[in-house]
């Protein structure tokens, strides 16, 4: 049997959080990208197919609700788990809802991300 392994994408600016999220999830069998670059992450969503996107809330050039429009109106939107370090507001939720966001999750907590990773791959 060919198994499919899960292709994430993870994009944030916390190169601690990146490498914690990377080692967690790949050692539970995700085959993980990491990038802490927005244009760079726009240009492997355009060339390689994700099966999730985990972005961070706070990339350096640009708000994640304006890098999830922009991959929104490609019509490049892989599901995504967007990862905070502080609380998300109700209005922002909500908008990020909108945006096809499947989770808002506290990045630094690798083995929560992981679960929500799970359960959005199930």
């Amino acid at each position: 049997m060919n198994e499919h392994k899960c292709k994430a994408l993870i994009l944030d600016s916390d190169p601690d959080a990146l490498l914690n999220l990377q080692r967690t999830l790949e050692n539970s069998g995700v085959d993980t990208t990491i990038t802490w670059d927005n244009a760079e992450a726009r240009n492997l969503v355009r060339t390689t197919p994700f099966d999730l996107m985990l972005i961070g809330d706070h990339p350096p050039e640009i708000s994640v609700e304006n890098t999830l429009a922009d991959l929104r109106v490609r019509g490049e939107l892989s599901p995504c788990l967007v990862l905070r370090t502080t609380a998300t507001g109700k209005m922002r939720a909500e908008r990020l809802r909108q945006l096809g966001v499947a989770g808002v999750l506290p990045k630094r907590d690798p083995e929560r991300v992981l679960e929500e990773v799970q359960k959005a791959l199930a």
